[in-house]
């Protein structure tokens, strides 16, 4: 497939992987807000062998190559878990990465469109990184600021590109950002929840149990997996899944950074704050070696990072509409800011959210956290 000047070849080869692989970090090097991530963790993400989210899919990369130069990348690829559940012969995109060049982007659609389309999809739904449960949405607002850990970096060429192509708007999602030093008082709303939670015998909280850590991760996706459940684009997480994920975040979670609200004695909701490690590692190029280690070691453990992620909260369904239900979130989000505080962040952002979970919405407003980036899922008919 080409399209004038512009070459787009399958990447199947060590070399061509490689390649597709390194994309962003030429492409964006020297970008004020490009926060390069550590290329191992990357390698091992896209790894079929490696990250059992990958692993099922039937899936294709691509590489765009203009003379002996790669110039974009994109991955279409067929999730089995999502038609099983959403039973719509969908196919899905991701990994988009292009030079500033409309030509360079639609040829890399349009190859992603033939693949899926010759594996019997009807639409083509995307950007995310083989599912939900990863990197999601193309930037569409936002650019002033770089992207925290986990969320995909853009440029504001990229909507265009999209639009052009016929990609229309499926949903968009929202990342809040809260200044962990403002916003007091609370809204009186707030402040009453608060209140209740304390009052409230049935109402009790606690840290996670690092000697426990495997059954906390269970006991907090048990609940994650009840709670979206019947959000957009959904796909529960699997054992395998969990198992990996739990190993890949455990260096980064404090226990007091991971709060667990119980009613009568049930866990009925949880909330998980990690350091922004993308501030950590912004100039290391997303390489460890030979000096990466030592700062990275430093900016954790002395002189600190000043912003951190909530990346997964959730409240059982039974509970989202009822007033204890209402107050454990509030105190959840009030107990671990003020954990952020004293580990020194100045700022939290809480992503991603729904435009359409208006109740998730509601409850970052609560807590004085201003939406102020915002991703876009799209989708085609093909």
């Amino acid at each position: 497939m080409s399209s004038s000047l512009i070459e787009i070849l399958e990447a199947n080869s060590k070399a061509q992987v490689k390649a597709f692989l390194d994309v962003p970090y030429s492409l964006y090097q020297g970008q004020a807000n490009w926060r390069p991530p550590l290329r191992f963790e990357r390698k091992e993400q896209l790894s079929q062998k490696k990250n059992p989210i990958a692993a099922g899919l039937d899936r294709q990369l691509f590489i765009a190559k203009r003379g002996e130069d790669v110039v974009g990348r994109i991955a279409a690829f067929i999730n089995p878990d999502h038609r099983a559940l959403y039973n719509d012969d969908a196919g899905h995109f991701g990994y988009f990465d292009c030079e500033e060049n409309s030509e360079t982007g639609q040829a890399l659609l349009a190859a992603a469109m033939s693949f899926l389309k010759s594996k019997g999809a009807v639409k083509m739904i995307g950007p995310a990184s083989h599912s939900t449960n990863e990197e999601s949405g193309l930037l569409i607002d936002g650019f002033d600021t770089p992207p925290v850990l986990m969320m995909p970096y853009g440029r504001p060429d990229y909507p265009k590109m999209f639009d052009d192509f016929g990609l229309e708007k499926a949903i968009d999602l929202l990342a809040f950002d809260a200044d962990l030093h403002a916003g007091y008082p609370r809204p009186k709303m707030t402040q009453a929840m608060v209140k209740y939670a304390k009052t409230n015998p049935s109402i009790t909280f606690r840290s996670m149990d690092m000697s426990r850590f495997r059954e906390e991760v269970d006991m907090a996706m048990d609940i994650f997996n009840d709670a979206w459940s019947e959000n957009w684009g959904y796909i529960p997480f699997t054992p395998e899944q969990i198992n990996h994920m739990a190993a890949e975040m455990k260096p980064l979670i404090h226990a007091d950074g991971f709060r667990v609200g119980l009613i009568d004695g049930e866990p009925a909701a949880f909330i998980w704050m990690i350091p922004n490690l993308n501030e950590a590692i912004r100039d290391l190029d997303g390489k460890l070696f030979p000096f990466g280690w030592a700062k990275l070691i430093k900016r954790l453990k002395i002189t600190g990072v000043k912003t951190a992620r909530i990346p997964l909260m959730g409240i059982k369904k039974k509970y989202q509409s009822q007033r204890a239900g209402l107050a454990v979130i509030a105190s959840l989000c009030e107990d671990v800011f003020e954990t952020g505080r004293k580990r020194g962040y100045t700022h939290c952002e809480l992503s991603w959210v729904l435009e359409t979970n208006k109740s998730m919405r509601k409850i970052c407003e609560q807590a004085s956290a201003v939406p102020y980036k915002t991703y876009r899922m799209y989708v085609k008919d093909i």
